[in-house]
């Protein structure tokens, strides 16, 4: 390539192509010459980057008229398109003029080489030399997808967050104090199964209390049977033989009191008559009361020994035998008690589930407040979310509800509206509503979660995201294929976003338009387009 300056004017060479740019009445013109020095096309260079193909051929007279003005520029500077001449290469500018026409030369030639190369701008089909009848071609039409708009079901919802919980944390306690803990056998985390055994406390002391009050049931037990076989029949005998030795034992005292009797009355004669002295009186007065004692003692020997005679044969009274029943009771009791606090001292898990906490240390001594550990009934968990008052009652129990948690090896779970708590808290006005969780894997008590409350289906407009175009003012622009396969741009108000990236169209469209869904990019209102492919339209 080959470069020409002179003046207002610049000039370069190609292996094919030479251009001449120069300036006419204040416009710069680009002429463009092949090999034979024909000039094939002229180009006003303030319009290049401004004007479509059809403003470069305006009139075949105004291309004449840049062309003959360019031919009559080279004349005046005597430059041969084929012979370019060094010494005007080498010619400096003369004035400010000359760099602002050299410059400006420069960076249009650059404009002008890179689009002569890759646009059809200055293409020879681009340039209509024919005459003002000619009809210029029209742009290709752009291939495109589209998709209709149908009408889907819309589910509406609200969204809330809050926190995990145990659905039913029970707390394991031992009513065994005072106790020490001499092994723990799970752990936080671990599932139990009812009955297993989690922990084991010292059982030594009650051992011992147990053997004695076993003991003790015994002894009394054999007391009662005792009373309830009754007396044997030696006994019987036996009795039988006191009540005649009673009985002997009174007439012998009986006898001795008649012979008392009579020495009293003698010994009164004798006194009388002066024989005997008074103390010998008195003597014989004392026998007989002596006499009177032991006859009374015998009848009641007698009695008595009757009386036992008489219980032997008669049995033990059902009095006494109600006594020693309740003492055994009593005995059996203290054993079964002691039994009871041993048993406590194998702490169990009353329910199957997850071990949520562990409060229990090895050598501890435990206390009746003491909770030793807590269990997540069967791992269910429930989610507790606020819920403003203003939409509480939107919620009812049975609904849908998405849970949302990227943390979670499942991003999205369902869970269902189980209870609306009936109290509104008065310091932050909003409701409880508890939600029946799943158990993937990572969700855990204590975990705050974001959910979607479906509280209604409603039917509409609905389309794929990629089909509209976004604008500042929160509306987007769908491109409407018309019937003569020209698109029209409409404003779209948009609604919810929808799953599998699809949103609800409010307003703008109606069902069944036809949208163009691959390429709307690249349009503007007016473009004819190709269609190449409808796209189905469904959010499921």
């Amino acid at each position: 390539m080959s470069d020409r300056k002179n003046n207002n004017s610049f000039l370069t060479q190609t292996d094919k192509q030479t251009f001449y740019i120069t300036e006419s009445d204040g416009e710069f013109i680009a002429v463009e010459y092949d090999k034979e020095g024909k000039d094939t096309a002229t180009f006003p260079l303030n319009s290049i980057n401004y004007q479509s193909k059809q403003d470069l051929t305006k009139s075949k007279q105004s291309e004449e008229a840049c062309v003959r003005k360019g031919k009559e520029r080279l004349t005046l500077e005597d430059h041969s398109p084929n012979q370019p001449t060094q010494k005007a290469s080498q010619t400096k500018p003369k004035s400010a003029k000359n760099l602002l026409v050299t410059g400006i030369g420069l960076g249009l030639l650059l404009a002008l080489g890179i689009n002569y190369l890759f646009s059809s701008i200055y293409s020879k089909e681009s340039v209509v030399a024919a005459s003002e009848n000619e009809v210029i071609p029209q742009a290709k039409p752009k291939t495109v997808t589209v998709v209709e708009v149908t009408s889907s079901p819309i589910e509406k919802t609200l969204e809330a967050s809050g926190t995990v919980y145990a659905y039913e944390l029970i707390p394991v306690m031992t009513p065994a104090t005072g106790l020490q803990i001499t092994s723990i056998l799970t752990d936080e985390g671990n599932f139990v199964d009812q009955g297993q055994v989690l922990a084991k406390l010292n059982d030594n002391t009650l051992q011992a209390e147990l053997v004695q009050a076993q003991a003790t049931v015994r002894q009394v037990e054999a007391r009662l049977a005792e009373l309830k076989a009754g007396a044997r029949a030696e006994e019987i005998a036996r009795a039988r033989e006191q009540v005649i030795i009673a009985r002997a034992n009174l007439s012998q005292a009986e006898s001795e009191l008649d012979l008392v009797k009579k020495r009293v009355q003698r010994n009164r004669a004798l006194k009388q008559e002066g024989a005997i002295s008074l103390d010998r009186l008195d003597e014989i007065l004392n026998q007989e009361k002596s006499s009177r004692a032991n006859l009374d003692q015998g009848k009641a020997r007698l009695e008595e020994a009757k009386q036992q005679l008489a219980q032997l044969q008669a049995g033990v009274r059902p009095e006494i035998i109600s006594q020693a029943e309740a003492e055994v009771s009593q005995a059996r009791g203290r054993v079964q008690y002691i039994q009871a606090r041993i048993q406590d001292t194998i702490v169990t898990a009353p329910v199957s589930g997850i071990v949520a906490r562990r409060n229990a240390r090895l050598g501890e001594i435990t206390s009746p407040s003491e909770t030793l550990f807590s269990i997540i009934e069967d791992g269910k968990l429930e989610l507790r979310l606020q819920v403003p008052e203003t939409l509480i009652r939107a919620i009812q129990p049975e609904q849908k509800v998405r849970i949302l948690n990227n943390n979670l090896q499942v991003p999205s779970i369902m869970g269902t509206v189980r209870e609306v708590a009936p109290i509104i808290d008065g310091d932050s006005r909003q409701g409880t509503v508890k939600v029946d969780l799943p158990s993937p894997p990572g969700l855990k008590p204590g975990m705050f979660l974001r959910a979607k409350i479906t509280t209604a289906q409603i039917q509409g407009k609905t389309l794929p995201t990629q089909a509209l175009l976004p604008q500042a003012d929160g509306t987007a622009i769908a491109f409407v294929v018309e019937e003569n396969n020209r698109v029209q741009a409409k404003s779209v108000e948009i609604g919810s976003i929808l799953p599998n990236n699809y949103v609800e169209v409010l307003s703008g469209l109606e069902s069944g338009d036809r949208i163009v869904l691959k390429g709307a990019a690249y349009l503007k209102d007016g473009d004819l387009i190709k269609v190449s492919e409808s796209v189905a339209n469904s959010t499921s």
